[in-house]
């Protein structure tokens, strides 16, 4: 019995220890397996759903206007361009992607300083047809807050924003909620040195001028690119053509019926709440708007009053950045769907936009455009590309 009894007072030994931790980190670790499994699985999922749902737009946009929406280049195909450290392309100065990042043998990246040099170059070039539509944030209650967050972001963020130290300490002053500085770039349409206003998928694919008209009335009255991408429409109550941008914009930004029934009901307007059911909870939107009833906002969209203020936010000027300027700057606002790791999705179609390719760059948010074909280019590209676009997600794109 007092044998007994001091055997029972013994504690475990090393061994049995040893035992317990072993199994108590392979239980850990599958775990941590099991959940990123479903995580992966889950992203994968909401991936699918949103392109599917994105392609019910497009089916029901190419049954209403023949073809699918006509998204202009804002940008170049061409990803031998260089590129700003705002992803700006250059016009005419280009280089070969290096590729020597990729390890053929290995399957592996062997520098990736290289692949990121290198992605910024393609990702330039597959955001041409770009996804989302980005438009100046309305100067009204809200915009000192926002203005005075993202100066405050970019100073703790100076090192990495790619500004000059000139802009950097206007930037620390604070943004100036006066519109200034259009008149010396009226007929500066270009994209790529305007970037004032972005007219992407999604402002095809919702009511434009209901989502992208609350803002500064001379953008919309004299500025050129606007004027270059939208014609005039007609008052569908009256029949006759609005007599301008300024009167489209005041029915618009109305809260009476009455009056917002002057554009709700332009046809280009109204025919989009066919498909608009496909995009209630999906859409990365910052203001709590309901177009024709249906609330696109992701649940886990910014709340309302204000773009989302990161290290990403986007602040033009006029000049561009290469003239150094902030006057005239704007923050922008915009409207886009995200796939399940939180990022645009691709798109591309070719004039007479008969068809089109609708992609996410999966998990490794990398991708190569659809268009360059994969015999031209040498083993280690083609390679590069491969490894890029071997877990990109693409459905049933026509």
């Amino acid at each position: 019995m007092w044998y007994n009894a001091r055997r029972m007072k013994k504690g475990f030994t090393l061994v049995e220890l040893l035992v317990v931790v072993v199994v108590l980190v392979t239980l850990m670790t599958m775990t941590f397996r099991l959940s990123s499994i479903g995580s992966s699985q889950s992203a994968r999922t909401t991936t699918v759903a949103r392109l599917q749902k994105l392609e019910n737009c497009l089916s029901g946009y190419y049954a209403a206007f023949g073809s699918y929406p006509p998204v202009r280049l804002q940008g170049s195909r061409n990803y031998r361009l260089k590129v700003s450290g705002h992803g700006i392309q250059s016009v005419d100065d280009e280089q070969d992607l290096k590729w020597s990042w990729f390890d053929r043998s290995s399957h592996s990246v062997n520098n990736s300083q290289d692949e990121a040099d290198d992605w910024e170059q393609v990702q330039a070039a597959c955001r041409a047809q770009p996804l989302a539509c980005k438009f100046p944030f309305p100067q009204d209650a809200n915009w000192r807050q926002w203005a005075q967050a993202t100066s405050d972001l970019l100073v703790q963020e100076s090192n990495a924003s790619g500004l000059s130290e000139n802009q950097k300490n206007k930037y620390g002053g604070g943004f100036s909620v006066e519109v200034t500085g259009l008149s010396a770039y009226n007929n500066e349409s270009d994209w790529r040195e305007v970037q004032i206003f972005q007219f992407g998928l999604m402002s095809f694919l919702l009511p434009r001028y209901l989502v992208m008209m609350d803002s500064e009335s001379s953008l919309f009255r004299d500025h050129e690119q606007w004027l270059d991408n939208n014609t005039l429409p007609c008052d569908p109550l009256s029949g006759r053509r609005f007599a301008n941008w300024q009167s489209v914009q005041n029915y618009a930004n109305s809260e009476t019926p009455s009056d917002l029934a002057h554009v709700a009901n332009i046809p280009s307007q109204s025919v989009c709440a066919r498909w608009l059911p496909n995009l209630e909870g999906i859409c990365r939107y910052g203001h709590p708007t309901t177009f024709y009833g249906v609330d696109i906002r992701d649940p886990e969209s910014q709340d309302a009053g204000g773009p989302i203020v990161s290290t990403e936010t986007e602040i033009y000027s006029p000049g561009g950045y290469a003239n150094d300027s902030t006057s005239g700057q704007y923050i922008l606002d915009g409207v886009t769907v995200v796939d399940g790791w939180q990022n645009d999705f691709y798109y591309y179609s070719p004039a007479p936009y008969q068809s089109y390719v609708l992609w996410s760059a999966g998990p490794n948010g990398k991708t190569f455009p659809p268009w360059v074909s994969r015999e031209s280019l040498d083993a280690n590209a083609a390679a590069g590309a491969a490894y890029w676009t071997e877990d990109d997600v693409v459905n049933m794109s026509h």
